[in-house]
């Protein structure tokens, strides 16, 4: 009787964590989604939507680094809680959102939400279980993890068909809200609290490297690349930069160990996953939009789509790990990054309404190469790390492609913006007048709108042919700086260390 309760309970547990990792898992995914829903409705630039993405990325990668001793301090179970609440806030407030600013600061939010709830889900899971299984603990987050990577754009696109955006949102409330009275009621509490020896001066310094440079990229093309708030933005971020390696060589707790770069597996896996992930982040954020206002594809088509991208990254992840055994990370990253290159340089030749079939082949490349490159990486660069700093190690390896995310988002915004807005200049005049009925937030977001525009003029309005010009182009150019991307990429990873390769 009492085994039966004590299996019923570690279920329900097992359960509460992983309900709240999926959901914070799918946001990132489910958002990027709605982002052409979003920018409708309440007139959004993609500036803007840019900002929706990348408070996401900030709020989630700078306190990523020390929630886990946050937790050990005041305790795993307690942290998670309130990440799960935290979400749930935003989710309420992001589903009444009238204006895109609100959803800005929900996002980060979420962010925010996630920093705590994806390393400390690990460790619940782990405490579930009694020490002979926790393999089976580090599986089962494998498989929430999988599953909420998978299904999040097939979810948003059921939802945006059938629902509209708010509910991404909403429609998190009840799961929380199951997954809070789950994790609070079944989950064990930690027996022991460890000492809190948190490095706040570091988490300041990243705070102000990433803040400052995210800013400075993202408000370039409109503060003007040399004006002073922009020179300040950068020069602070360099200067946050070299006082943040200053201080954590010194640090007793450091949050990064810079020495670690100087093994030559973690630099070269690490640095090219994080030219992954920031891959990822763009085609995310960009290919949807390019579908739904060039294409006029609907969100539930879109969702089919992005699906063809993360369907092989949950279904072939271990079969890749047997690879990574065989054939070591060298041939998996080189062979990963050549797909991403061959993918990119098909996109960047694309023509409006082009080939269906060519499109699910780029984002099938994509997902391929997406799974040959995460894993291998992240085993790659810890494989040689000793084991009392592995938790560091990892820490790190997860902060970085976190910043490689925001980071080449930002870059992407700013290379499509200023196409866009260098084509669109000289007839400006005339888009104005053609959208005279438009207030001027709304033809900001109507120019990388041409379907829209195309509804409300008609085919026959002139300056159709300019906005699909200026968007297209736009896709073009970000998709020839991604190729940029993977040509860096494989040339970096031509440099790991051999011995560290054949690890069967």
């Amino acid at each position: 009787m009492s085994t039966s309760k004590t299996i019923s309970k570690q279920t329900l547990s097992v359960i509460g964590i992983g309900l709240g990792l999926m959901i914070l898992g799918m946001i990132w995914s489910i958002v990027n989604t709605a982002l052409a829903s979003i920018q409708k409705d309440l007139s959004a630039n993609v500036l803007q939507l840019q900002w929706m993405m990348n408070c996401f990325g900030i709020f989630l990668c700078v306190p990523l680094l020390t929630m886990g001793k946050l937790g050990d301090a005041y305790g795993r179970k307690r942290l998670f809680l309130y990440g799960l609440i935290t979400g749930l806030i935003a989710s309420i407030l992001a589903g009444l959102a009238t204006h895109v600013g609100l959803l800005i600061a929900c996002m980060g939010l979420f962010g925010l939400a996630g920093s705590s709830i994806l390393p400390l889900s690990q460790a619940l899971l782990v405490h579930q279980f009694p020490e002979s299984q926790k393999e089976k603990a580090v599986g089962l987050w494998s498989i929430f993890a999988s599953l909420s990577l998978a299904s999040g754009p097939l979810v948003g696109g059921f939802i945006l068909n059938f629902c509209g955006w708010r509910w991404i949102y909403w429609i998190n409330i009840p799961f929380f809200l199951i997954a809070i009275v789950m994790v609070f009621f079944f989950v064990k509490k930690e027996k022991e609290h460890h000492k809190l020896h948190c490095d706040w001066m570091g988490i300041g310094l990243l705070a102000l490297i990433i803040g400052s440079l995210i800013l400075g990229i993202m408000q370039g093309p409109t503060w003007r690349w040399c004006s002073y708030p922009i020179i300040g933005l950068f020069t602070l971020s360099a200067v946050s930069l070299g006082a943040f390696i200053l201080f954590e060589k010194k640090s007793k707790v450091p949050l990064f160990r810079p020495d670690l770069f100087a093994q030559r597996s973690f630099l070269f896996s690490a640095i090219p996953n994080a030219c992954m992930i920031g891959f990822i982040w763009v085609v995310f954020f960009l290919v949807p939009l390019y579908l739904q206002n060039m294409m006029n594809y609907s969100p539930m088509k879109v969702g089919l789509i992005l699906l063809v991208i993360t369907a092989p990254v949950a279904c072939l992840s271990t079969y890749v790990s047997k690879l990574y055994s065989k054939w070591g990370a060298k041939a998996l990253l080189t062979t990963g990054f050549f797909l991403l290159a061959v993918a990119s340089l098909l996109q960047s030749i694309f023509i409006p309404n082009s080939s269906f079939g060519l499109l699910i082949l780029c984002c099938f490349g994509i997902g391929l190469g997406w799974v040959l490159i995460w894993g291998p990486s992240i085993s790659c660069a810890l494989a040689s790390i000793p084991h009392h700093i592995a938790g560091t190690a990892s820490g790190m390896f997860t902060t970085l492609q976190e910043v490689g995310g925001v980071t080449f988002l930002a870059i992407a915004g700013v290379v499509f913006r200023s196409t866009q807005e260098r084509l669109l200049e000289p007839k400006m005049k005339q888009i104005d007048a053609a959208l005279s009925q438009f207030s001027s937030e709304q033809i900001e977001s109507l120019v990388t709108n041409p379907i829209f525009v195309e509804h409300s003029l008609g085919k026959d309005s002139p300056i159709i042919p300019w906005l699909q010009k200026a968007f297209l182009t736009g896709y073009q150019d970000v998709f020839w700086f991604l190729l940029g991307i993977s040509l860096f990429a494989i040339v970096l990873s031509l440099f790991i260390s051999k011995r560290n390769e054949n690890l069967s």
